[in-house]
């Protein structure tokens, strides 16, 4: 492989980041490379902030002062930078709520680094993603496969405010400079005509879905002024677009641009194992055990059939064999390891909760049975 230790992936949405992200983190452990795929929505996530609490020193020690019941809960989870803490508030939500009242878990909200000013957000964020790269530097023999982190999430974040391109691009400049000890590789995908890309993102979710992400940020800066609806959101997308080539234009590191128009994703793959230096390696011929398994304390099923399985949340996903006796899910840094009667979910958690690393599921009913 080419001497990188960070794989990033970045373009409009729908055009296909998690997909191909989830590939080339399955063909490097094929190629017998120790890699890790950093989902673009992984809670916690080590670069971005989702439902994370942000603090200052002084103000956690204020905090602590002030709610003296919290310490040991929040000096177990949370986790200490140069000078400022991140606190993934799930974490609290999933396993502490009982133990923190209604009130103090109020006063946590407020420090929800969604909520900062941007120039306080650049803080945060440096150190955040300053602390990432020390610890991958101890953890030499890992590739990291991260998507939608260095442009997407920036761009949302400064466009949103309608700061200036020159202004996101010297915020991005400086996450380079962190990032460079582990030579990072830059994979950009996208199509010619944004339009396609914004018509294809539509038909895939529906207006609908659009509507729903402009009413979701309405209230944000970007939108003042503007009229309501999807019609907004993909002038959003327009600006991403032209953001985004210009920051792909200016990446300094090693990098390839893909267009994907024709849709020949085979070809795409190709291209992008050939950049990297690795190899296709097909799938083993393996097929888990069919059956109904539930986790029963928390109350999670999931049923396989074949290669493909119902999740707890109702969604159908593919499987794909990774060993005899494990599979990775399509879309999720999750996998599933059969032994005897049972599925542990190993790999990477994201936000659903049933992903969580180490829960077991016990089988409930034979492939009969489940079948039936």
């Amino acid at each position: 492989m080419i001497d990188s230790k960070l794989i990033m992936l970045e373009g409009l949405p729908s055009t296909g980041k998690t997909t191909n992200a989830r590939y080339i983190h399955i063909q490097l452990e094929r190629n017998n490379i120790n890699a890790k795929w950093i989902h673009e929505v992984a809670m916690p996530h080590p670069v971005l902030f989702f439902d994370e609490v942000g603090m200052t020193y002084d103000e956690y020690a204020r905090f602590i002062e002030t709610y003296p019941e919290t310490a040991d809960i929040l000096n177990q989870i949370a986790v200490f930078k140069k000078s400022t803490i991140g606190i993934h508030l799930p974490e609290i939500q999933w396993n502490y709520r009982d133990k923190i009242s209604e009130n103090v878990y109020q006063e946590l909200l407020k420090f929800d680094v969604w909520s900062f000013p941007l120039d306080v957000y650049k803080k945060f964020a440096l150190e955040k993603w300053a602390y990432f790269i020390e610890k991958a530097m101890k953890n030499q023999d890992e590739v990291y496969v991260i998507d939608s982190a260095i442009f997407q999430f920036q761009i949302f974040t400064f466009l949103f405010q309608n700061r200036p391109y020159e202004e996101l691009k010297n915020f991005i400049d400086q996450i380079i400079e962190i990032i460079q000890p582990l030579n990072p590789c830059l994979i950009y995908l996208y199509r010619d005509n944004t339009e396609a890309t914004i018509d294809y993102l539509e038909k895939d979710r529906g207006t609908s879905y659009l509507d729903y992400l402009w009413n979701r940020d309405k209230d944000q800066p970007y939108y003042s002024g503007k009229p309501a609806g999807a019609e907004s959101f993909k002038q959003f997308l327009r600006d991403y677009a032209s953001m985004a080539d210009m920051l792909f234009q200016s990446f300094p590191m090693n990098k390839i641009s893909l267009e994907i128009s024709d849709g020949d994703w085979a070809c795409r793959e190709n291209e992008m194992l050939s950049f990297l230096n690795v190899n296709c390696i097909q799938s083993p011929n393996s097929f888990p055990k069919n059956g109904v398994y539930a986790n029963e304390e928390l109350g999670f099923v999931i049923r396989v059939d074949g290669l493909s399985f119902i999740d707890p949340t109702g969604q159908t996903r593919k499987l794909f064999p990774k060993s005899q006796n494990e599979f990775y899910v399509d879309w999720l840094p999750t996998v599933l390891q059969f032994e005897d009667n049972k599925i542990i979910i190993s790999g990477s958690q994201i936000c659903e909760r049933w992903t969580t690393t180490g829960m077991i599921y016990t089988e409930i009913f034979s492939q009969a049975l489940a079948n039936s």
